[in-house]
Formats: structure tokens, C-alpha cells, sequence
């Protein structure tokens, strides 16, 4: 039987990935020394609450790790699990919460790292009572990251579906605002080889503004972003409209993960909010979506336990039989579902997408490439999304 992670880890593998906090990052482990490192490229959280700028960009976190104090329900399982036991930042000053009582856990795989990482909280008092963003605390964020990725963008080139969540603190108005506002995407869209990107049917793309390209710097992922200056259009977002988009530098990081032969497109959001007296640039919309091939899923290839995190802060692995998906705590040692949803593979909205409803008639929808899923489902007022890799088959 091939183990479910390395047997052991060192800062010689990095994870690059993405939060489901705007946030484009990379991590390393230690095993050995029970320690670890994520390292914030971009983001879009704040340093501190009360404020929107400056953001975690650029800051490392680093702290100890253990095996979850609530161990998994096989020694295997639980040598590829990690709790973030402490945390700290190495500006000294930007917010990583973890809260004792239920730290942030990262989930190794083979090539593949998710879980998540320490949380913050969002709050904003507003300008002249305008824009108030109320106090949100998020005791993590969801996350996903690979040990390898691609960078030759002619062989990310094809037609994908995109699935996706994102949040809107700001709601997208200065009053009567829906704060944390969910938006989510279910589409097709083409990306050329050149990087530029077209949708399937009219409309515009929602993964692509200027055309992607590798980033500076060689950090293994592609940037796209509209920062043209005065009259410049926004990135795209999910969300019906931005607050204050104008010279806003919302931008896309696509992290095209390497899992056993197949790509894994994460697509990074990050929002940006920038307010200095009556120069107001606020386009906070940020989260991720997967995008996937737009061919046929046949039940056969989604066979497996997988686990990992979502929108909802919650860590579920997903047994995967026919049909049939039963979720369960990865750290209650009865294995009793907690949950489950049932998938239909005649695909009618497209290639790829796979319909999914729960026994109280809640209806989703499921991607997957190479070994990994997402799944969108819930009303459009208060939607979930999960992220899932593989465990086992």
C-alpha cells in the first residue's frame, strides 16, 4: 500500500498555493523540528483590524507544529496531519490568530498540502460614516498548496470549467452594503496560450484580465491584473459590482498544481482596499475557485477518501462509494458521517460539472482534476465551498 505523505518533511519542499483569504503564499515544514513557514506573497488581509491597508503581502509566519491533539482514526492519517501550535509574524505586527482550543491543521499529501492556515479579523470603521465594515473574526483560512507547478502557460492552455467562492467585506457599497457578501462563479472559459482568455458564450472572462503571465521573480505561479493606470477596468469579480474599483489593484495569481501527471488550476483572487483621505480605491472581493477540464467525469475516477476545508472553517474528509459521498470528521474516532450528498454523472449542464443534492434536498455542484474536487452548494445567499485532495483510493 503507497503511504499517504512523505515520511518525513523539510524546508527543501515547498507548497505553493493559495488561501481561501485572498492570499497567494508558500509553505515549508519540518517534521523533525516540529516547526514551519508560510511565507504571504500576496494579500489581500489586513495587518491589523480597524484598518484595509497595508496587508499581510510580504510577511513570513513561522511557529510550531504537532500531530493533531485529537488524533485521526489511523496512525497513518495522523503522521500527515499538523496543528499550527503557535505562530509569529516576522514584521511583528501583522495579525495570525490561532485559537488554542481549535488550531489551524495542514493536511500532507503526496505533492499536495491543504488544511488551514491562521486566521484574522476583518473590521473597518469607515470614512465620515461611510464603508463601515463590521467585526468578523475568521479562526482560519482555508488552503491549498503543491510541491509542484507548472510554468510553461502553452501547456495550461485549454477549456476549463471554473468553479469558485469568494467573499466581499465591503459588500460592494458604501451604505445599505451586504457585508462579507458571498459571490460565487460556475462557468467555461478558454484560456489561449498566449495567455489571454475567452469566455464560451458572450459575456467576459471572470479568471482573466490582462493576459496571464509569469510572475517576477520566478515563484511558480502566473499574475493577470488590469493596473493600467487612470481609467483602467477592474479585475474580474464574481460579485455584482466593486465599491471603489477605479485604479483599484485587485489582481489574479494562477497556481497550476502537478498531481499525479494531471493540473490542478487554482485561481487566487486578491482583493485590494487602499483609503488615504479622498483617494478611495476599494475592489475587496477575494477567494478562490478551481478550474477543471470541461470533459466527461466518470464515477470511476472519483473513487476514494479525500479530505479538506472550507468556506464554512470546517476540516471533513469525503468518502467517495458509486455514487454515494459521506463526510466525516477526520478527528472523531467513531468515523460517523456527519453529512453526505449524492452525485449525478449524467453531467446535463456540461461536461465536468457534476450535479450534487443532500438528503435535505440542498443542491451543489462538483469539479474535479487529476486528485482533487471542489464543491459549490447551498443557496446563493449563504453558499459553501470545499476544497478536497485526495487521501487514499
Amino acid at each position: 500500500m503507497a503511504s499517504l505523505c512523505p515520511s518525513t518533511l523539510d524546508y527543501g519542499t515547498t507548497y505553493t498555493g493559495g488561501s481561501g483569504a485572498g492570499e497567494f503564499l508558500k509553505m515549508r515544514f519540518d517534521s523533525t523540528k516540529g516547526t514551519y513557514q508560510i511565507t504571504i506573497i500576496e494579500s489581500a488581509v489586513p495587518k491589523a483590524p480597524g484598518s484595509v491597508s497595508p496587508t499581510r503581502a510580504g510577511v513570513t509566519l513561522t511557529g510550531t507544529m504537532t500531530h493533531p491533539t485529537r488524533p485521526l482514526p489511523t496512525a497513518a492519517q495522523n503522521n500527515c496531519a499538523y496543528e499550527l501550535k503557535t505562530v509569529t509574524a516576522s514584521d511583528g505586527a501583522s495579525q495570525a490568530i490561532i485559537d488554542p482550543a481549535n488550531p489551524p491543521i495542514i493536511f500532507i499529501g503526496n505533492g499536495v498540502a491543504g488544511g488551514g492556515i491562521p486566521g484574522a479579523t476583518i473590521q473597518y470603521g469607515g470614512l465620515l460614516g461611510l464603508g463601515k465594515i463590521p467585526q468578523r473574526t475568521f479562526p482560519m483560512y482555508p488552503v491549498l498548496a503543491f510541491a509542484q507547478t507548472e510554468t510553461d502557460f502553452s501547456k495550461v492552455a485549454g477549456t476549463y470549467n471554473l468553479l469558485g467562492y469568494h467573499l466581499v467585506p465591503s459588500g460592494g457599497k458604501l451604505t445599505g452594503a451586504t457585508n462579507y457578501a458571498p459571490a460565487t462563479a460556475n462557468t467555461v472559459e478558454t484560456l489561449n496560450a498566449d495567455g489571454s482568455c475567452a469566455p464560451a458564450s458572450g459575456g467576459s472572462c471572470l479568471s482573466t484580465g490582462q493576459p496571464w503571465h509569469l510572475r517576477a521573480g520566478n515563484d511558480g505561479a502566473f499574475g493577470s491584473d488590469n493596473d493600467g493606470g487612470a481609467g483602467s477596468q477592474p479585475y474580474p469579480h464574481f460579485y455584482a459590482n466593486a465599491l471603489a474599483p477605479a485604479n483599484a489593484r485587485a489582481r489574479g495569481v494562477l497556481v497550476v498544481g502537478k498531481l499525479e501527471g494531471k493540473q490542478v488550476p487554482l485561481l487566487v483572487r486578491v482583493g485590494y482596499a487602499y483609503i488615504n483621505g479622498l483617494d478611495i480605491r476599494v475592489d475587496d472581493e477575494s477567494g478562490l475557485a478551481l478550474m477543471t477540464p470541461t470533459s466527461t467525469v466518470t464515477q470511476a475516477s472519483m473513487q476514494g477518501s479525500y479530505i479538506g476545508s472550507g468556506s464554512d472553517f470546517k476540516y471533513l474528509s469525503s468518502t467517495v462509494q458509486n455514487n454515494l459521498v459521506a463526510l466525516i470528521d477526520p478527528q472523531d474516532p467513531s468515523l460517523k458521517p456527519v453529512g453526505g450528498f449524492q452525485m449525478d454523472f449524467t453531467q446535463a449542464t456540461r461536461p465536468g460539472v457534476v450535479a450534487t443534492v443532500d438528503n435535505s434536498g440542498v443542491t451543489g455542484s462538483v469539479v474535479t482534476t487529476g486528485p482533487v474536487y471542489a464543491h459549490l452548494f447551498g443557496p446563493a445567499a449563504d453558499p459553501t465551498f470545499r476544497v478536497s485532495a485526495l487521501a487514499s483510493r
